[in-house]
């Protein structure tokens, strides 16, 4: 989709590309570990799926990088 995307989040900058993009739904690859997150009301967050969890902070900035919020 897009190329490689930075999130800027407590003074680290994280790097990620979108696999695939939903009206409710990102899907991200960031260091090589998938991330789906999804719109629960007014906001970002994990899908409970993810192996792995992202805080809200860092979620925040990839929608934000993304162009979500």
């Amino acid at each position: 989709m897009a190329g490689r995307l930075a999130a800027n989040n407590e003074n680290r900058v994280y790097y990620f590309t979108i696999e695939s993009r939903k009206p409710e739904e990102l899907k991200i690859m960031m260091y090589g570990t998938p991330y789906t997150l999804i719109k629960a009301g007014d906001r970002w967050v994990n899908n409970p799926s993810n192996l792995m969890e992202m805080k809200s902070g860092l979620v925040a900035a990839v929608m934000l990088a993304a162009g979500e919020i």
